[in-house]
């Protein structure tokens, strides 16, 4: 009758602790009944057809994957985050990836080149050489710089050269009646200089206004390039935080895959319900679509970072610093105030502004050009050649009719003529004459009665005003960047703390999660989201590093300072 009794209390409390969840041993005083109910128990029941023994507090089995859960997830930790402020990057295992297709590797998916491992300061380097974005700011900066020679080329004199060959052949018929043959080349070769003094300040002020826009090029050259080394700054740190969640992912699988296994031990035995094991299956599912998802990220993070680089996409680009910790750029010393001051001193954007502004007031000057008189010196060198008889004066009036010039010393350019004497004609030779011109001229045009150029000098100056504004637009716009990116800095370095504390009040949470499940008090829903939310704790404490590091990346930016040097520093940039 005792027997019996306490075999029934056994059965009741088995019914109870599947109904309630647990399907480890229930207490130490259990076992002690499981033991007086095996006095009764038939000898002839095989070992093999009876449930597993299960761990309870006493451990009388060997340990299972789901005992490991929690030092595995420590250990997962570990193997990422050396300390609070450091992650390790990892190269994670490809057995432990999924494979998306037959034909690709399951981490550098559709890259078919090498691998290719990187640096931070690697990158910034590449930036430099290669970044379109780059390279077309300084085409538009050397296009500017010629266009700004060339109008230094107004205060040169202005210098023209001709040269013009004729054959002149044919009968001239005198008005007399008397025919002349007519057979001699004709050589022109005018040179002229024209030196403009003064033409109303167009070329003095049309200089100045193109040495200043050559200049806000300059200036938005270096601008480009501090946008596109943050730029490969935040690229680079994208591409580490993408491998470290790419390892938070992978463990996330292992301890889903833990979890679904002892399930389905349990459930074929009937130590638990079906909806445990749904919980389970589930909970693997959505890790590994998450972990798929991670794969794609990764391989789309190297590809940013590569056509950033203007490198082959075909390629892979990995991180080589395996230690990545939160790197204070800018010291935490500084005060706002005097952030804001090196920003105004060192952006960039102001100065190229401040040139556009120069350019504009000069354009102003200019517009008033066309309403001013213009002075400009001449001098020319006329040399005429072709083939003349000199006459003399008694053979003027001769020479008159029969077509030569008719003055006392003049050249003839007869060959032969009618009515000359064979005796006097003379063979024609080949001769050159030079002519010297100089002057000065004054010019003055006013078009329109002076209306047109006065609008346009209206229309100059409220461009002149315009660029002012927008002078005054980008220093507010200055000082708002320096102080949101010194908060960001702020609460970036105290996210880390942060996500610390989460981290190890989730990790903890995990674990007395799985204890609770293997003591028979907790459920398999509490250790899925303890290690639900350790995994989440794990990728914020990730991001906050990488968060931190980019902040300071672009606090350096917003004061003006980055450079490959000032990024890739151990020190903090003091002023």
């Amino acid at each position: 009758m005792k027997t019996r009794t306490t075999a029934l209390i056994l059965v009741t409390m088995q019914i109870a602790g599947l109904v309630s969840g647990s399907f480890f041993c229930f207490s130490a005083h259990a076992t002690e009944l499981r033991k007086l109910a095996d006095v009764g128990r038939p000898s002839a029941i095989p070992a093999s057809s009876l449930p597993p023994k299960l761990r309870g507090p006493l451990g009388a089995n060997p340990p299972t994957k789901l005992d490991d859960i929690a030092n595995r997830a420590e250990e997962s930790e570990g193997a990422m985050f050396v300390d609070e402020d450091k992650v390790q990057v990892k190269a994670p295992l490809l057995t432990a990836l999924i494979e998306l297709h037959q034909n690709m590797s399951p981490y550098s998916l559709d890259a078919a080149g090498p691998e290719h491992p990187i640096t931070l300061r690697d990158v910034l380097n590449q930036e430099l050489l290669n970044n379109l974005n780059i390279q077309i700011s300084r085409a538009n900066e050397q296009s500017a710089k010629y266009k700004y020679r060339s109008v230094l080329g107004g205060f040169l004199p202005n210098m023209s050269n001709q040269l013009s060959y004729q054959g002149i052949t044919g009968k001239y018929a005198s008005p007399f009646g008397a025919l002349t043959n007519i057979g001699s080349p004709y050589l022109t070769i005018p040179s002229g200089l024209v030196w403009n003094f003064f033409d109303g300040g167009n070329t003095i002020f049309g200089s100045m206004q193109a040495k200043h826009v050559y200049r806000a090029h300059s200036y938005d050259v270096q601008r480009t390039i501090n946008d596109e080394l943050l730029d490969g700054a935040h690229l680079y740190y994208q591409l580490v935080l993408q491998d470290v969640l790419l390892q938070i992912r992978i463990k996330a699988v292992e301890t889903s895959e833990a979890l679904y296994e002892k399930n389905s031990i349990q459930y074929k035995y009937g130590a638990n319900t079906q909806l445990d094991l749904l919980q389970a299956e589930t909970q693997l599912a959505d890790d590994k679509q998450k972990l798929i998802s991670q794969q794609i990220a990764r391989r789309q993070a190297a590809i940013k970072l590569a056509t950033s680089l203007n490198a082959n996409c075909n390629d892979d680009l990995v991180v080589s610093e395996r230690l990545v910790s939160p790197t204070r750029l800018v010291d935490d010393n500084t005060k706002v105030a005097e952030l804001v001051q090196i920003a105004i001193d060192n952006r960039p954007e102001l100065k190229k502004w401040e040139q556009q502004r120069l350019a504009a007031k000069a354009a102003i000057k200019l517009a008033y050009a066309p309403l001013l008189p213009t002075i400009s010196g001449t001098g020319a060198l006329a040399t005429t050649g072709a083939k003349v008889v000199p006459i003399s004066g008694a053979q003027a009036s001769s020479s008159a009719a029969t077509g030569g010039f008719g003055a006392d010393g003049g050249f003839s350019t007869s060959a032969n003529t009618s009515t000359a004497t064979p005796g006097a004609r003379q063979n024609p030779k080949f001769n050159l004459a030079e002519i010297f011109t100089i002057g000065m001229a004054v010019q003055w045009n006013i078009g329109g009665l002076g209306v047109t150029d006065a609008n346009k000098i209206k229309a100059a100056r409220w461009e002149a005003r315009k660029t002012q504004l927008e002078f005054a637009r980008e220093l507010s716009w200055v000082c708002k960047d320096v102080r949101d990116s010194y908060l960001n800095s702020v609460d970036a370095k105290n996210l880390i703390a942060a996500s610390s504390a989460a981290v190890n009040s989730s990790r903890q949470q995990l674990k007395v999660a799985v204890i609770r499940l293997e003591e028979g008090v907790g459920t398999d829903l509490d250790v899925v989201n303890a290690q639900r939310s350790y995994t989440n704790a794990l990728i914020e404490k990730a991001k906050a590093i990488v968060q931190f590091n980019e902040s300071q990346a672009s606090l350096l930016k917003a004061i003006g300072k980055i450079s490959v040097d000032t990024l890739t520093s151990p020190k903090a940039l003091i002023r």
